[in-house]
Order: C-alpha cells, then structure tokens, then sequence
C-alpha cells in the first residue's frame, strides 16, 4: 500500500518517497507529486491523537506458567 495525498502545487496525486519517525506518535513523510512536469516535492507531519501513549501490553507468560496436566 502507498501513501498518497494530492499536490498543493497542481493537484495531481503525490507519493510518499520517505518516512521519519520523530517520536512514538509523530512521523515526517516526505512526498513528490507523481505528475512529470511539476514532480514538486513536500513534506508533511502527521500526528496522532490523542497524543497519549496507548496502553502498554502486558508480558507474555512463560509456557511454564501454565497447567496443561489437569
């Protein structure tokens, strides 16, 4: 799957070329548009929200841990 978003500069579709990761909810995607004779260059930032770190999962049990003689 690509990620896609219209140019600002002409409209026509623009592809993600690189992705930064600045923190654990933040990323910078750098995008050109996919037209030749503009091939314009951008960057945007997505952030989620809310910015608050989801839940962290729990540990996994050691399969030890575990009865299966019953």
């Amino acid at each position: 799957m690509r990620f896609t978003m219209a140019c600002p500069h002409c409209g026509s579709r623009g592809i993600a070329r690189a992705l930064e990761k600045v923190s654990d909810v933040e990323y910078l995607i750098d995008f050109q548009c996919d037209e030749v004779t503009c091939s314009h260059a951008y960057r945007t930032r997505v952030q989620m929200e809310p910015p608050e770190l989801p839940i962290p999962k729990r540990p996994r049990r050691a399969t030890s841990e575990f009865d299966f003689d019953r």
